[in-house]
């Protein structure tokens, strides 16, 4: 079953560079800041925060399973974080800008 993953983070004492690997890890996980709408356009949610959509048994699994891989990759980092990963089973999403 897909399940919509929303990760939003925030790192202590980071450089630039430090958002840009952290970024980079988490599309390495499958977690982008850019997405597509149903009808195809690119949007990108706001700052340090990524989306992806995963396959999993239960929103549970895909929520342990993600929070698992975003903790490892900081940790491998060095970065003193704090993150928040919400799962969604049936999900909308939508952006706007004013």
């Amino acid at each position: 079953m897909s399940h919509l993953v929303f990760c939003t983070f925030d790192l202590k004492d980071a450089s630039l560079e430090d958002y840009r690997n952290a970024f980079a890890d988490l599309e390495g996980i499958g977690l982008t800041r850019v997405q597509k709408s149903d009808k195809g356009d690119a949007t990108t949610i706001p700052t340090t925060s990524a989306m992806g959509r995963f396959h999993g048994k239960s929103s549970v699994e895909v929520r342990d399973d993600v929070r698992s891989r975003v903790k490892a990759a900081f940790v491998a980092r060095r970065f003193r974080s704090e993150f928040f990963v919400a799962v969604g089973e049936h999900w909308a999403w939508a952006a706007e800008k004013t």
